[in-house]
């Protein structure tokens, strides 16, 4: 579901799932997700993130405190080695600001992530659908499930 190149073979950082969220094409912004690995023996530092499609690439995440949904942005992103961040809904993504044009299901988008060392590793996301392993669930039958219990906002 990735293409994935590097400016350099010696790049720690290593990108899986790479997919963006397919959206209207009046929507102003669209999260990103993926799975971000550090592959390499020293502390990894995600320096920047640009695409080509996008006015403005951020790293952000959602998350909930005394019961309000939040949203920020994710000022330094470190990955020990050997470890592994997962961008999903609902958790850290890529905010995507200002599409320079309409994404549709099965197009994809180059992102460029940039660690503290300079290396850069380029990365194809596809637009549409999560992959078959993700945790979204939109396609469950939730006819049969009690939802009485669930508070509204």
């Amino acid at each position: 579901m990735v293409a994935l190149t590097s400016s350099s073979l010696a790049c720690d950082l290593k990108v899986n799932s790479a997919w963006i969220r397919e959206a209207p094409p009046t929507a102003k912004a669209l999260a990103g997700y993926a799975v971000l690995s550090n592959t390499g023996s020293k502390l990894l530092s995600i320096a920047s993130t640009q695409s080509p499609a996008f006015a403005s690439v951020e790293l952000h995440e959602s998350l909930t405190e005394n019961g309000v949904a939040k949203m920020r942005s994710i000022d330094k992103l470190q990955l020990k080695p050997g470890a592994k961040v997962e961008f999903s809904p609902g958790g850290k993504h890529f905010m995507l600001i200002n599409p320079k044009g309409a994404l549709t299901s099965g197009a994809t988008v180059t992102i460029l992530i940039k660690d503290s060392t300079g290396c850069e590793t380029t990365v194809e996301f596809k637009v549409g659908a999560p992959a078959a392993h993700s945790h979204e669930h939109s396609s469950m039958d939730h006819s049969k499930m009690d939802h009485s219990n669930m508070k509204h906002q």
